[in-house]
């Protein structure tokens, strides 16, 4: 047991009973607190504010109110909050959609006690990181590697890169949350590396790509995607992208593809 999931407290929410023994059982074996359970997600935000969670495990398919839309409004009204979602959904894309709007981690019931353990140790270290960052009591960057620009439609996944920058010694010059407004901070800026989100309104991360290719911009660009995107990934490679990183972030694998693309070669 380590501090960090010591400090974590966890709010269950999901229409099963038996399932919210099972992760309560699971949580407190490892060492987390878990502050409260739900059936429902309608007193979702009066629960937030009277439990102050630090990580809220969210069942898709919940009574009375869609487990994506609460998704949405958390990452609005908690955006240090970390949100895993857990379903029995088959849907491949699912995993997408909720990666895209800003989760976490994802579970797919039934689940293991090893792959629970695995997520949840992923999401206590991005959460972690989020909550110093927005606090600013991340530390001071003593030697810098080198710039970033952020492109990326989620606030808080906007802020979880740009802490797990910081931790790679990275500076963070800017951030924008549609492509239109990034390729102009691209323009000006002209940073290191661009990480590039693949899915936004305006302008999606292929057309910015290619928008910066054709101006001549010198950055580096590493797109943010999801697993099931892995075709769009090879054409974003083709298109001139220096690599990229997955959604949900894992904050070591991205700290090592940064430091990699920041390397001499």
């Amino acid at each position: 047991m380590n501090h960090s999931q010591t400090a974590a407290k966890i709010l269950i929410v999901d229409d099963a009973a038996s399932l919210r023994a099972v992760l309560r059982a699971f949580f407190t074996k490892e060492g987390y607190a878990v502050v409260g359970e739900l059936a429902s997600g309608a007193t979702l935000p009066e629960a937030m504010v009277r439990l102050n969670p630090n990580i809220v495990c969210l069942d898709y398919n919940l009574p009375e109110v869609n487990g994506m839309d609460l998704l949405k409004s958390l990452q609005v009204s908690h955006p240090t909050v970390a949100v895993v979602m857990i379903t029995g959904d088959t849907t491949p894309e699912l995993e997408t959609l909720a990666a895209e709007a800003g989760a976490a981690g994802f579970l797919r019931k039934p689940f293991t006690q090893n792959r629970m353990a695995q997520e949840m140790r992923q999401v206590v270290a991005a959460q972690s990181l989020l909550q110093r960052h927005a606090a600013g009591k991340a530390k001071a960057i003593e030697q810098v590697r080198g710039t970033a620009l952020v492109i990326d439609d989620s606030a808080t996944m906007r802020t979880l890169l740009g802490a797990i920058l910081h931790q790679a010694q990275v500076k963070v010059v800017g951030t924008a949350s549609d492509g239109k407004q990034g390729i102009e901070l691209a323009c000006e800026l002209q940073p290191d590396i661009i990480c590039l989100d693949m899915q936004m309104p305006v302008m999606n991360g292929m057309q910015v790509l290619e928008e910066l290719c054709a101006s001549k911009v010198p950055s580096k660009a590493l797109m943010i995607t999801s697993s099931s995107e892995r075709e769009l990934v090879m054409q974003a490679l083709k298109n001139g992208a220096h690599g990229y990183i997955l959604k949900p972030f894992e904050p070591d694998k991205v700290v090592e593809a940064v430091v990699r693309l920041l390397s001499p070669t």
